[in-house]
């Protein structure tokens, strides 16, 4: 009967924590950035918490893990315009602006791209090329900027319309989710 306790208690404990943080992607994700030759894998990790989402992040580096963390508040996800590219620092918890999110699309944004089949961010207009490819089940939504050329492939979830891709961006950097 001891044994019954312990486990319907520890059962409750695991239940409880799961309330208070619910991860978004069913996992671990392995970002691959490049920029001038040089190539880093970060871990993420996004997870939704009351009104908010929060991407942890880690990596090691000269043999050390280093990690941090980004977190968008509410008017971030609903309404946001443009993606934060401020780069990862050891140990930082960034809270980004409500005009910012990080990897992913604002919900209206979101919205906007499948209605109109173009999307304004970073005040630059993207149009959708394709839907052919899939990741973690969803289509990914092919997006290209004509005047500059950038180019994302964007996770058809309305939960979390992730940036799986970029390529041909201005700033340089580009990533993929392996």
């Amino acid at each position: 009967m001891k044994k019954y306790m312990i486990l319907s208690v520890l059962l409750c404990l695991g239940f409880t924590g799961s309330l208070f943080a619910q991860s978004i992607m069913p996992d671990t994700l392995l970002f691959v950035f490049k920029l001038h030759g040089q190539t880093r894998k970060y871990k993420m990790s996004f997870q939704e918490k009351q009104d908010s989402i929060y991407l942890y992040w880690g990596i090691e580096r000269n043999l050390k893990w280093q990690s941090g963390s980004y977190a968008m508040g509410r008017e971030s996800i609903e309404q946001a315009t443009r993606l934060s590219f401020l780069q990862p620092e050891d140990g930082k918890h960034v809270q980004l602006s409500p005009e910012e999110t990080v990897y992913f699309l604002s919900r209206s944004a979101y919205k906007q791209l499948k209605e109109q089949r173009t999307l304004v961010y970073n005040q630059t207009t993207y149009s959708v090329l394709d839907s052919n490819e899939r990741a973690l089940g969803y289509p990914l939504i092919h997006v290209k900027d004509t005047v500059e050329g950038c180019e994302m492939w964007i996770l058809d979830n309305p939960k979390l319309a992730l940036v799986w891709r970029t390529c041909n961006n201005p700033l340089g950097v580009n990533w993929e989710v392996e």
